[in-house]
């Protein structure tokens, strides 16, 4: 995932959030994956996510970390799912929108964290009527 997206999804949580915050978005673990049979070990960025309130069945504390290559196999299929999404994000990452943040966390957790990202309505002030 380039760093650009990387940050600005992490932004909208930040941002955003309602019951799940951000704990540390630059962590480094090890991970052993399986390919061709044989076990790689790499280290990759993590992103680390903690309930700060309880919600449904997780308590308050519980911790999820969503390692960069499940993002990266999140954002692969959520540009197949969604094609507004893939026209936007060629442009710049600053096109990535909470809404697409929440859907890649989803699919990147087998669809075990819903964010439920709260974006405020955009306030208009309507002119005074003398004016």
């Amino acid at each position: 995932m380039r760093n650009t997206l990387y940050r600005q999804m992490v932004y909208w949580i930040k941002e955003y959030r309602t019951w799940i915050e951000v704990v540390d978005d630059n962590f480094y673990k090890e991970y052993a994956l399986s390919r061709n049979g044989y076990i790689d070990y790499v280290v990759a960025r993590t992103l680390v996510l903690r309930a700060y309130k309880a919600k449904g069945t997780y308590a308050k504390g519980m911790t999820w970390t969503v390692p960069e290559h499940e993002l990266d196999k999140a954002l692969a299929t959520y540009r197949k799912q969604d094609h507004t999404f893939k026209q936007r994000i060629k442009k710049a990452a600053m096109y990535l929108s909470p809404r697409d943040a929440e859907a890649i966390i989803l699919l990147a957790t087998h669809n075990i964290v819903r964010l439920e990202l709260v974006i405020p309505p955009i306030q208009v002030r309507e002119k005074p009527y003398y004016l």
